[in-house]
């Protein structure tokens, strides 16, 4: 994850890497484990 960039979207406390989408399938594929949603936020 080093090599790409985390913007701020929103408010100051929210971020998120910003992934090209020519890179999302390496990225998947480097995925270890089970993805665990932990919270949910609904407005």
């Amino acid at each position: 994850m080093d090599r790409y960039e985390v913007q701020t979207v929103g408010a100051s406390y929210h971020t998120e890497w910003w992934v090209p989408d020519g890179d999302l399938e390496e990225l998947n594929d480097n995925i270890v484990g089970l993805i665990e949603v932990i919270a949910e936020y609904r407005e």
